[in-house]
């Protein structure tokens, strides 16, 4: 066999190209697999994400179902005839279900939630006060318009009253 005069070069060349060969296919087989791999996790944390966002708007629906039945409650207090002691709890209890549908983070949900609950108490206590006032608001503005009648009337005696004691004065210091 012939000897081959430059076999160490050729040998150290070789290794050399199949080391760099092997880095530079090495990297793009990762470029390509991260590539790849990571959609996969981006749209894993997007799922997550839509499903907290589904979760949060089904209970926001549930919880505005809920506060459409208080207000309907609340505003047949103001009816004639009802059972205000019966609606009075069934108010409380839709109260009660809309604080547990309520969410008890920090979230921007949380405190409108919060903000509704107040509003709706206020509201139930306001509609109680003019319910239990009854026809008082009517008979107040009765009573005003009796009083500025009545202040009228005074005022008008009082007119003929001083017309009478000038003419009082004036006919007794004619005859002296």
């Amino acid at each position: 066999m012939a000897h081959i005069v430059n076999a160490k070069e050729r040998d150290t060349a070789f290794w050399k190209f199949l080391g760099f060969f092997l880095l530079s296919t090495l990297l793009v087989v990762s470029a390509v697999y991260f590539d790849t791999r990571m959609p996969f996790k981006d749209n894993a944390i997007m799922r997550d994400q839509i499903s907290s966002y589904k979760t949060q708007a089904l209970s926001q629906e549930k919880f505005v179902r809920s506060m459409d039945e208080a207000k309907g409650l609340i505003d047949s207090l103001s009816r004639p005839g009802s059972n205000n002691v019966y609606l009075n709890q069934m108010i409380a209890g839709k109260i009660r279900e809309l604080a547990q549908l309520q969410y008890k983070d920090s979230s921007m949900y949380s405190r409108l939630n919060k903000n509704i609950l107040d509003v709706f108490l206020r509201y139930q206590e306001a509609t109680n006060k003019v319910v239990s006032m009854g026809d008082l608001p009517r008979q107040l503005e009765d009573y005003k318009a009796k009083y500025e009648q009545a202040q009228r009337d005074l005022d008008n005696t009082r007119r003929d009253l001083d017309v009478l004691r000038r003419s009082s004065v004036s006919t007794q210091g004619a005859s002296f």
